[in-house]
């Protein structure tokens, strides 16, 4: 529905109608070295197919992070491997460091280039004008960009999302989404320079790496 208020302001003149049809539909995130294959799918992020009634496509931000499908609800594809939960996706994106929508991003708020969006391909520099082009090209091309959301490591009892991340007493980040015992943060990179920085937020020991994809 959010989705649906949000596209309608930029209709303008264009003969489109839109339809919610989510429970026409389902998602279906496969990953493991095997998945392009099974969906006949091979090549860069970003990759598609036709598949099962509906597509599928290699993960255009990472291809690590697998392949992605929509398909007919009462689709029921053979996959190899071991069918996962929700969870275990959030586990796999949260150790790529892959921000799953608001719950990483601060609605009206976050920077696109601190979220990792250039080098997961969200951002097309060649690209003519769109919202918010001036200020993502001003960040990106005056190295005004401060902070990364990375992934972290947990030693402790997951902090909620909105925990400080600590260096002794200096706030130096913030937690968002996570589970079990990975998360992501918001951190400042002068800090993250320090390989004997240590961290905690909310009492919980926390240990942050670099992404292998970010140029950070």
């Amino acid at each position: 529905a959010d989705l649906t208020k949000k596209l309608s302001m930029y209709k303008l003149r264009a003969q489109v109608d839109l339809e919610d049809v989510s429970d026409a539909w389902s998602v279906i995130a496969i990953w493991g070295l095997e998945a392009p294959a099974a969906c006949g799918l091979s090549g860069d992020p970003g990759t598609a197919a036709a598949w099962h009634g509906g597509l599928a496509v290699i993960d255009p931000r990472l291809a690590a992070a697998g392949v992605r499908a929509l398909i007919p609800a009462d689709g029921n594809p053979d996959l190899p491997g071991n069918t996962a939960m929700p969870a275990d996706y959030d586990i796999h994106r949260l150790i790529l460091g892959l921000p799953d929508g608001s719950r990483d991003l601060v609605l009206e708020k976050s920077i696109l280039l601190e979220s990792g969006f250039d080098e997961l391909h969200g951002i097309d520099w060649d690209k003519g004008c769109y919202m918010g082009q001036e200020l993502t090209a001003r960040t990106k091309y005056r190295g005004l960009v401060k902070k990364r959301l990375v992934p972290v490591t947990i030693d402790g009892a997951l902090p909620s999302a909105g925990t400080p991340v600590m260096q002794e007493s200096k706030k130096v980040g913030e937690v968002r989404s996570g589970r079990d015992d990975r998360a992501l943060a918001l951190m400042r990179l002068e800090h993250l320079e320090y390989a004997d920085a240590t961290f905690t937020a909310g009492g919980a020991a926390v240990v942050p790496k670099k992404p292998e994809w970010a140029e950070f």
